[in-house]
C-alpha cells in the first residue's frame, strides 16, 4: 500500500521539535512515523504521514510555530505527495508504518 503523503521538519533543539510535533499533530489527523535526534538533540527531524490535504495542514501549523520556537530553529517543512516507495525506504520507515 502506498503513502499518500508524507511531511518532514528538521528543528534546532529537541524541545523546539516538541512543541512543532504537538502543534502539527493537533492541526490535523496525521501520525508521527519516526523522530530522530542528532547531535545530542540539537538537530531533530520527524515524520508525520496522512492524507495529502491532513499533511498540508500540519506542515503549515509547522511554519506557523516559528513565532513561538524562534525565527530560524525550524530548519525544513515540506510535505510530499505520493512519495516513491524508495523514498520511504530512504527514510527508514517500515511499510508496516504506513499502511
Amino acid at each position: 500500500m502506498r503513502t499518500e503523503a508524507v511531511g518532514v521538519i528538521e528543528v534546532n533543539y529537541y524541545s523546539n521539535a516538541v512543541v512543532v510535533l504537538d502543534a502539527m499533530l493537533k492541526a490535523s489527523d496525521v501520525d508521527l512515523v519516526s523522530c530522530h535526534k542528532r547531535l545530542g538533540g540539537r538537530m531533530v527531524h520527524a515524520v508525520v504521514k496522512g492524507s495529502v490535504s491532513n499533511v498540508d495542514a500540519s506542515v503549515e501549523t509547522a511554519k506557523e510555530t516559528e513565532n513561538i520556537i524562534g525565527k530560524g530553529n525550524l530548519k525544513v517543512a515540506i510535505n510530499i505527495s505520493n512519495p516513491h516507495p524508495e523514498v520511504v525506504k530512504l527514510m527508514n520507515m517500515l511499510d508496516k508504518k504506513l499502511s
